[in-house]
């Protein structure tokens, strides 16, 4: 029966992922115990479009991690993103994403409670309209989760998280629709910022950890998304808008990451 249960936690994840699959991601990380209660992590990770169809991006991540109390851990990090163009084959702007977050967790019978707030930043480079993208946007991330630690080798764990966008770009219109010459339709607008503040993802996450020894961990997942993100549409001069809705779909992505522990 316990081998039976050990199966489960290993497959579950794979096996949700065989129901949709909008994307794969892999990872490979080192993390050193720099001394007792201070961690460094780096990660390199791969995201894919599709089953494999196409390279999405790299992201590299360091990060630091302190434990400063049984229950509470402290971090910060840096995130570098290269996002890839598939069709004409090249990395395009690179972002930069810098993030500080606190957990607390408690122990029971077994189980690991947790809630994590994270905090960050991204940085956007290259050319984009600024009336539609946030230059520097800040998002808040909050993690509740769950964790069995009572087997020897595998620790099977259920989260929900909830990203909100804190100062995504907003306006108003004024006046009638309007329609140019080439039949395109818009309103005039007037920006009034970086001042919208919403949910734009709500991700359940389950996971599984493989201990395979004392310095490897094997970690197969699946991530379900429910994303809404807010999408405008206007000039370069931020003076007409032409469209602005909510788009909102589901994905699920399945990944595998490992970590050599030092």
């Amino acid at each position: 029966m316990k081998k039976f249960v050990y199966l489960m936690a290993l497959l579950l994840p794979l096996t949700a992922a065989a129901q949709t699959q909008s994307g794969v991601r892999a990872s490979v990380a080192a993390d050193w115990k720099i001394r007792k209660g201070l961690h460094l992590t780096v990660e390199e990770e791969l995201r894919m479009d599709g089953v494999f169809k196409s390279l999405d991006r790299l992201q590299t991540t360091i990060g630091l991690e302190y434990k400063v109390s049984p229950y509470v851990k402290l971090g910060a990090g840096y995130i570098l993103i290269n996002p890839y163009n598939a069709g004409n084959l090249y990395f395009k702007e690179p972002r930069h994403r810098f993030y500080v977050d606190g957990m607390v967790h408690y122990n029971l019978n077994g189980f690991n409670f947790s809630l994590r707030e994270r905090v960050q930043l991204t940085h956007r480079t290259g050319d984009f309209n600024a009336y539609q993208n946030t230059p520097n946007l800040v998002a808040l991330k909050t993690r509740l989760g769950v964790s069995y630690k009572g087997w020897t080798y595998f620790e099977p764990g259920v989260f929900f998280e909830v990203r909100t966008q804190l100062n995504a770009p907003w306006g108003s219109t004024s006046g009638s629709l309007q329609t140019k010459s080439d039949g395109t339709t818009y309103y005039a607008y007037t920006p009034s910022g970086y001042t919208h503040t919403y949910n734009d993802r709500y991700r359940g996450i389950i996971r599984t950890d493989i201990k395979l020894g004392k310095h490897h961990v094997l970690r197969p997942y699946v991530l379900l998304d429910y994303v809404s993100e807010y999408e405008i549409d206007t000039n370069s001069e931020g003076t007409r808008l032409f469209s602005a809705a909510y788009n909102n779909y589901f994905k699920v992505t399945p990944g595998i990451g490992y970590t050599f522990k030092f």
